[in-house]
């Protein structure tokens, strides 16, 4: 089983990866997904999100058919009317980001936790069917 993230688009072996990283960030509808670690362990998947400048309790992590997704809400600063705004790169909107990780995975065998402004997401790999072969005895 791959863990693929669910919005990946063909790069060319990661070729344009590093030349158009920005862009990757920000979504068709102004939303923008956090940046994701994916690690393989024997065991388990390890997944750590950046959610910079985001509440706990405004994250969500739910898992529907195989899709693990991330969504959060980061709130844009409030300024005045005499305020100009020079130079603006953090982004406040909605977050989320989906990854494929299989349906054989239970939702309620996912660990969470959120330190520092990284989400830590802790899921065991799908457990493969047995292929026990059983002879049978001929008559």
């Amino acid at each position: 089983m791959k863990i693929v993230p669910r919005d990946s688009w063909f790069t060319m072996d990661n070729f344009f990866d590093d030349l158009f990283a920005h862009r990757r960030l920000i979504g068709d509808s102004g939303s923008f997904q956090p940046r994701v670690d994916i690690i393989d362990k024997d065991d388990q998947y390890v997944f750590i999100a950046e959610l910079p400048g985001v509440k706990k309790e405004d994250i969500g992590v739910n898992l529907q058919e195989g899709v693990l997704t991330i969504e959060a809400k980061v709130d844009e600063e409030k300024t005045s009317e005499t305020d100009r705004m020079i130079r603006k790169e953090r982004r406040s909107g909605f977050f989320s980001r989906s990854i494929n990780v299989g349906e054989n995975i239970d939702a309620a065998d996912i660990k969470a936790e959120f330190i520092n402004g990284l989400l830590k997401l802790t899921a065991p790999k799908p457990q493969q069917s047995s292929k026990e072969i059983k002879k049978i005895e001929i008559l």
